[in-house]
């Protein structure tokens, strides 16, 4: 369960869809993109072509390929084959400072696969998705598609394959570029910032403000107007569950907490 705090909204985001998407990131987020930060740059990165992929038409001459990239104390591999939705497979393989493990596409001795575990098979589950990137030793996995409210799950890992440290969903369904972003801190904290979906499994359109009161205490938007929701269209227009889209910020230590930190920026039916 999400540490959720609510916070006083401060403004109103009127003409939301009438910005750019790289503005509407300055405005829903309170600052602008020279000060928000993305992923940490890798030491180097190899990139090992395995020719054509096998699960495409004859016509389609995208090749698999093997990714490495290295970071201060660890490398991660991705095998990824454009016929398959979701990499082949991720892995970590950690290192003494200055010895680079080779680019290979066999496993390594000291080399893991990210996996997690499966409550319902009890079994661990190699990971559907790809690499995202690292932020000080923490490794940023996305998953291979988006969810039914429109947003992205991703999940931190803690500069191994097993501890996760932190998982959620970023907004994906109007502006492809809205991904994560970083604030700049010390070393030893991380704080997040992304547009975050959320359902309460009730519809606005019919429900109106007891639909909204039920998703104001499940975010913490304890403060924000109703919004309006938009795309309900059709026989079932108003009845389907509403989804949000609204700007958080979280910290992942010692311990995540999330906060919210504007009103929503959309609202629009499930899929």
């Amino acid at each position: 369960m999400l540490d959720v705090q609510p916070i006083r909204a401060v403004a109103k985001w009127k003409g939301f869809f009438f910005v750019s998407s790289r503005l509407l990131i300055a405005v829903v987020f309170g600052t602008g993109i020279s000060c928000a930060q993305s992923f940490d740059k890798p030491l180097k990165k190899r990139v090992i072509d395995l020719g054509q992929s096998k699960l495409l038409m004859s016509n389609d001459h995208r090749d698999v390929t093997v990714t490495c990239w290295y970071y201060p104390h660890f490398m991660v591999k991705e095998e990824s084959d454009p016929g398959n939705k979701g990499a082949v497979r991720i892995a970590l393989a950690p290192f003494l400072p200055g010895h680079f493990p080779k680019c290979l596409r066999a496993n390594q001795t000291n080399e893991a696969g990210f996996k997690v575990w499966d409550a319902e098979s009890k079994f661990f589950l190699a990971w559907d998705g790809y690499f995202a990137g690292v932020k000080h030793d923490l490794v940023f996995l996305e998953g291979s598609d988006g969810d039914s409210l429109s947003g992205r799950p991703f999940t931190v890992f803690k500069g191994n394959t097993t501890t996760r440290v932190f998982e959620d969903s970023f907004w994906v369904r109007k502006a492809a570029d809205m991904k994560l972003r970083f604030v700049p801190t010390s070393t030893d904290q991380v704080v997040l910032r992304y547009l975050r979906v959320a359902s309460a499994a009730c519809s606005i359109p019919k429900d109106g403000e007891a639909c909204w009161s039920k998703l104001k205490q499940q975010t913490g938007l304890l403060y924000s107007s109703m919004p309006t929701c938009s795309d309900y269209e059709g026989k079932e227009a108003g009845t389907a569950a509403s989804v949000i889209a609204y700007p958080v910020e979280v910290s992942l230590f010692p311990k995540p907490a999330t906060r919210p930190v504007g009103e929503p920026v959309s609202c629009y039916p499930t899929e």
